[in-house]
């Protein structure tokens, strides 16, 4: 008795235990509908029928991109010298004109003031030799100097206007000199990056800011080139910068007609963007249409989500089945759908 007992104990456990497996399996259901099997008749829910034909669905091309700035400047020293001061951080919104960054001056004040001690001793030199020309000019008339002694007095005279001449433009490019300490902002802009520290020596075109205009931003993608002829300036297309959850429809303004040997793909551009809460380097999307072609799509609402499955009612001699779809594009409140259906199919809509 005891035995019986035993292997009727044991023929329960590993009963138990194969429910238990096929369970974990999703081989029970146990309520639920498995894709593809027939709803019972009492269970089909009331609603509208859909007889599905197919209709031309515009066609896009999705490519990434970036937001760019063609007003991104670099802002360079002119003249050698050690960074004495910095008036501006990365983000700082600058005015044309303004200081950016302040060179130590001693060397060129120097310059400038020995210039203008040159101009001092000039303009006396000039002075004298105009007023020993003037004189020699009436002797010459009075005859009281011969025409040999008024050509040398000519002659110096000339001779100190140049000199003045010269020590003015010596003046002039020692005071350019110095004004190069002061590097100034060209244009209005942002300053998207500083690269020197205070004590810094700057030397004659290393960059020591990049500027750029917010108010002039681009939207640029690259294209495969299979897309070349399919692509035209004036083109509507829409972009987007997810971070911001951006959107907009403008115009291409630039196809660049050089390829990327690399990627072989070619660049396009929209035209100029005037908005402040993007800055270059965002990640970006275009899409450029690419006409039309037959399609089939449904109503957002008939679509159902069934675990991680896509599944659409379908009327299949008078019972609703589930079938499993691929979906595409939402256009509007339509779903294309890219396989499971076909035409002449009947969908079931939910009841209004």
């Amino acid at each position: 008795m005891a035995t019986k007992k035993k292997i009727w104990w044991l023929g329960a456990l590993v009963l138990s235990a194969i429910f238990f497996m096929a369970w974990l399996a999703g081989l029970l259901h146990f309520g639920k509908i498995a894709p593809g099997l027939v709803v019972p008749r009492g269970a089909v829910p009331a609603g509208r029928v859909l007889v599905l034909g197919e209709t031309m669905i515009p066609r896009e091309l999705e490519v990434l991109g970036e937001v760019i700035s063609p007003s991104l400047a670099q802002v360079s020293a002119q003249v050698p010298g050690k960074v004495a001061k910095i008036w501006v951080e990365a983000g700082t919104r600058v005015k044309a004109g303004d200081p950016l960054v302040t060179l130590s001056g001693e060397e060129y004040q120097a310059r400038l003031n020995q210039a203008r001690a040159g101009v001092t001793q000039a303009q006396a030199q000039s002075t004298q030799a105009s007023a020993n020309y003037k004189r020699f000019q009436y002797l010459l008339k009075e005859g009281a100097a011969s025409p040999q002694e008024f050509e040398a007095v000519q002659e110096r005279y000339k001779s100190a206007q140049a000199a003045l001449t010269a020590a003015q433009a010596q003046v002039q490019e020692a005071a350019t000199l110095k004004g190069y300490t002061v590097i100034r902002a060209s244009a209005a802009g942002v300053v998207a990056a500083r690269k020197v520290a205070m004590g810094d020596l700057a030397q004659p075109g290393q960059p020591l800011l990049t500027l750029y205009n917010p108010d002039l931003l681009q939207i640029e993608g690259e294209v495969n080139d299979s897309y070349r002829d399919r692509v035209q300036v004036g083109e509507a297309v829409k972009v987007a910068v997810p971070a911001l959850a951006w959107r907009s429809e403008m115009a291409l303004a630039e196809v660049f007609p050089i390829s990327q040997s690399a990627s072989r793909t070619f660049k396009v551009r929209t035209v100029m963007i005037a908005d402040r809460k993007l800055v270059p380097g965002m990640f970006a999307r275009l899409s450029l249409p690419l006409g039309s072609a037959p399609g089939l799509l449904i109503p957002q609402d008939a679509v159902h989500l069934v675990g991680q499955l896509t599944m659409v009612k379908v009327l299949v001699d008078g019972q609703a089945t589930w079938r499993q779809v691929k979906p595409g594009r939402q256009i509007g409140d339509q779903v294309e759908v890219l396989a499971g259906l076909q035409p002449g199919d009947r969908i079931m809509l939910p009841g209004d």
